[in-house]
């Protein structure tokens, strides 16, 4: 597999995770009783694979590699999107924290939160797919193979042995959490 092939890989995990956490999101603001431990997983999910796996393997490889070339102003771009992202996960984190199951006020708090988080993601993995990849597969093609080797050192040291395949596991089952919490919702 390529690193762009990672990559792309890694946002379609994401916005697949993505998909379930807004129709949980939106089933709790409906007064769904979600269990919060969904959110708290998917909230792992974006935490340990979106911004420590995906992230790191752009700002410790990618970026400094972009820095080097003409595609200097790319990395410095979306690494500052990848701050705005972590924002937005703190307030998702926080919504999730004061996140009441069937509670309608606490569960829209928990749906903007989504909304926001999921506006951002969709933007800045569009930005990636029409201007990273295309610049990695231009100006790093003969690093390829260095940057895969990279990609799975990142992977093991700081995501851990195993955690890769177990967040994948996670997403596997999510999609029948969510039906089930969903369809919990008590009509009125």
């Amino acid at each position: 597999m390529k690193a762009v092939e990672i990559l792309q890989a890694e946002h379609s995990a994401a916005l697949t995770m993505l998909d379930h956490l807004e129709r949980a999101a939106d089933a709790a603001a409906r007064g769904a009783s979600v269990p919060q431990d969904l959110f708290g997983d998917i909230l792992e999910f974006i935490q340990v694979f979106v911004d420590r796996c995906h992230h790191g393997k752009e700002e410790t490889e990618l970026f400094p590699r972009l820095r080097m070339s003409r595609d200097a102003e790319i990395a410095d771009r979306l690494e500052a999107e990848h701050q705005q992202g972590r924002a937005l996960v703190r307030t998702f984190a926080d919504a999730v924290g004061s996140y009441t199951p069937g509670d309608r006020a606490s569960g829209a708090r928990l749906q903007r939160a989504v909304d926001a988080y999921g506006d951002f993601l969709c933007e800045h993995i569009a930005n990636e797919t029409a201007e990273l990849l295309p610049a990695m597969e231009l100006g790093l093609g003969s690093q390829d193979h260095e940057l895969v080797d990279a990609f799975e050192r990142i992977e093991l040291e700081r995501v851990g042995a195993g955690t890769h395949e177990r967040l994948h596991k996670m997403l596997d089952g999510m999609g029948m959490r969510v039906d089930r919490a969903a369809a919990a919702l008590v009509p009125g």
